[in-house]
């Protein structure tokens, strides 16, 4: 998963044999031409459809069409490779990359942002995995009003999700009085909204049911009793373009691709445990669809 400290376009991220991770600029220096149009997969060299410069995973220039009698061997190739980015980190398989080589440590930058993360990346062993592949579509709006959205407007969900909720998409309206919902401001521009008690005593779906229950003690032992089952994180966005939902019934993590001052391209994927058995995998990616997928109950609204 990739995101960025300062919420520009998606770059080449590459893994090679030995685990390490590159991230480069996704474009070639002429042109502008995106190198790599493949959400995933494997490669031993990137060739850029408009010129044919080819590069290896470290993002060296490894060949040139017409190197001879167009550059007449002159060019020099170790100048021409693929742009680093400053800075590239990991968070519990999560990537993240900055054009800024002034930028924070990852660690810091999270700062009290990655106790709440645990929460959906680490509560079991193995942490997380994604089923299914991305789903993609652009939105109307600027990435600052999706980012909001996520990190701290849970005041517009029993009003305009209200259909949805009344449906059985969601926690029903006569349920919410009761709930004890809290916002949390991390710093550096990360927040989320948790409630202070689980949410799984009426999940209507078979596969998930007492799903939590049954791993309370494992993810107690692993992140503590407040965790567990005390506090229980809803949304949440990582500044500037990163969020997250982790309700019960499903997980989703988001980047946000500004594509204008009123146009965000949106890439999500559902999230899950890797401990967790096949039908509960299957039923998370189902609801994760269903409730806010492109063509979801939630989403649509």
């Amino acid at each position: 998963f990739f995101s960025t400290y300062m919420g520009e376009d998606p770059v080449l991220v590459v893994r090679n044999s030995q685990g390490k991770v590159n991230a480069f600029l996704n474009t070639c220096r002429h042109r502008g031409n995106r190198v790599c149009r493949a959400d995933a997969g494997s490669a031993s060299a990137f060739t850029c459809s408009y010129h044919g410069w080819t590069y290896d995973t470290a993002g060296r220039l490894i060949a040139v069409p017409n190197f001879e009698d167009a550059y007449f061997g002159e060019l020099d190739r170790a100048e021409w490779g693929l742009i680093p980015v400053a800075r590239i980190d990991q968070y519990k398989g999560l990537i993240f990359a900055t054009f800024d080589p002034a930028a924070p440590p990852l660690g810091e930058y999270l700062g009290e942002m990655a106790w709440y993360l645990d929460i959906l990346l680490d509560r079991r062993e193995g942490g997380t995995e994604v089923v299914g592949g991305v789903h993609k579509w652009v939105m109307p709006c600027n990435w600052k009003f999706a980012a909001d959205n996520f990190q701290g407007d849970s005041y517009h969900v029993r009003w305009t999700h209200l259909s949805a909720s009344i449906a059985g998409f969601g926690r029903r309206p006569e349920k919410r009085p009761t709930e004890k919902g809290i916002m949390i401001d991390t710093g550096n521009g990360h927040g989320l909204g948790a409630q202070l008690a689980p949410i799984d005593d009426d999940e209507p779906i078979p596969e998930l049911r007492g799903y939590n229950e049954a791993i309370f003690r494992e993810v107690e032992k692993r992140l503590g009793s407040e965790r567990a089952g005390k506090i229980w994180p809803i949304h949440g966005n990582v500044f500037p373009t990163f969020s997250l939902l982790w309700p019960n019934r499903f997980h989703v993590i988001r980047v946000w691709h500004p594509k204008g001052p009123a146009r965000t391209e949106v890439w999500s994927w559902c999230i899950v445990d890797k401990a967790a058995s096949p039908e509960v995998k299957a039923a998370m990616a189902r609801e994760s669809v269903r409730t806010f997928g492109p063509g979801g109950a939630f989403e649509e609204d």
